[in-house]
């Protein structure tokens, strides 16, 4: 490669770069809502269905009463959700062990919740 050839190979380099990059556009997800991970179905039933549970949470007002509880236990299940895509069987069951104990203990504090829907 010669002085003369390199700022056309730069030239020619950065055009091809940028038709990658705008070649196949995926839209990014908002921020702080995560990625792929948390968007597509689960392949373990478990973790679906930990999801009906942590919805059915909310449905009885789990962010009112007990909003900072409700708050860790979505991000735990987004937590269970990437290291179950991720492949970490071990670090997935230590963090549904400690997801089930956050929804236990929002059930608990829903339970003396005046209006949570519980047994309504």
């Amino acid at each position: 490669m010669t002085i003369r050839s390199t700022p056309l190979f730069i030239v020619l380099l950065a055009l091809t770069l940028a038709g990658c990059e705008s070649s196949s556009f995926v839209p990014w997800p908002p921020q702080g809502t995560g990625g792929l991970a948390e968007r597509r179905p689960s392949t373990d039933a478990r973790i679906d269905a930990l999801q009906q549970r942590l919805f059915r949470l909310g449905e009885r007002n789990a962010r009112y009463y007990a909003a900072a509880e409700f708050q860790d236990a979505e991000l735990m299940m987004i937590r269970v959700r990437r290291l179950s895509e991720g492949g970490f069987p071990e670090d997935c069951e230590i963090e549904i062990a400690r997801l089930k104990l956050q929804m236990d203990k929002i059930d608990r504090i829903l339970a003396h919740a005046p209006s949570s829907g519980k047994g309504a």
